[in-house]
Order: structure tokens, then C-alpha cells, then sequence
């Protein structure tokens, strides 16, 4: 009989201890971040993209969020970017968003155009969120529509 309850309880460790391992929390996108990365636009050259993102508010639920999510970027001239979005969980690694905001273009015009933006934030790693978005820019006689990757740091 002793030897039954041990064969038992070794047969369950050994079970219990591979799902153990295997429940490890998975990476989650932070109210919080900041990084680096490229803009890729259909009539703009690529630039060079400092990014980031702030919670505001929680909207209902955790899982759906406001959010400022400013950025400039560097080219021939610099421009900045102030869009709110609103985040939804998916799982615990991807965040969808969409919103609206703002653009300003320091390149002497002084102009600020309306803009759109959605795209997903993806948790690869502990503290390091990858960004993939698209916005499209109303200026004034066209509309400007560009890509954004970039690889932020959470704190």
C-alpha cells in the first residue's frame, strides 16, 4: 500500500510540476511606454520615430482603455503627433486601437492637420511592446497615409 501512495504521489508531482512551468504569466502590453522606430509613408520619405504611450482612463473595464499616444518624427523636418486612442484587450499580448488627433509639422508652415490612426501593440517580451500602427493625415488637397514599427520600452 505504501508503495502505491508513493508511486501516486510521484506520478502526480510529475504532472503538476511540467504545468507549472508552463503557466507562466504571458507578456502583457503597459499602460505605459516609450521607444524608437520607423515611418514608412506612400508619399513621405522614411523617418526616424520617437514613440510612446500614456493611459488616461479606464473606459468601463480594464480591458478597454483611453490613451495619448504622441510621438515626433525626424526627416527632412520634424513633425508631432498627438492621437487618442481607445484599447481593447484581445489576449493578453495584443491590444488593438483606434482613434483621432492631431498633427503638427515644425517645417515653417506651422500647420496642424486632423489624422486617424489604428493598429496593434504587441507584448514580445517582459517590458518591450512592439508597435505596429497606420494613420492616414488630412492635409490640406490630399491625404497622406503612412506605416509605423516601432519597439517600445515599458516602465
Amino acid at each position: 500500500m505504501q508503495h502505491n501512495l508513493a508511486l501516486l504521489a510521484a506520478l502526480a508531482l510529475s504532472t503538476a510540476v511540467p504545468a507549472a512551468a508552463l503557466a507562466q504569466p504571458q507578456p502583457t502590453p503597459p499602460d505605459y511606454y516609450v521607444g524608437v522606430g520607423i515611418r514608412a509613408g506612400l508619399n513621405d520619405p522614411t523617418a526616424f520615430v520617437i514613440d510612446s504611450k500614456a493611459k488616461l482612463l479606464e473606459l468601463g473595464s480594464s480591458r478597454t482603455t483611453l490613451s495619448a499616444r504622441p510621438s515626433v518624427l525626424f526627416e527632412d523636418n520634424t513633425e508631432l503627433r498627438l492621437p487618442l486612442t481607445v484599447d481593447f484587450a484581445v489576449n493578453p499580448s495584443i491590444y488593438p486601437y483606434a482613434g483621432a488627433g492631431v498633427a503638427y509639422n515644425a517645417d515653417g508652415g506651422s500647420r496642424v492637420d486632423p489624422m486617424i490612426t489604428a493598429g496593434l501593440d504587441f507584448g514580445v517580451a517582459r517590458n518591450l511592446v512592439l508597435d505596429i500602427n497606420l494613420s492616414t493625415l488630412f492635409k490640406p488637397g490630399n491625404a497622406d497615409t503612412e506605416f509605423t514599427a516601432t519597439i517600445n520600452y515599458e516602465f
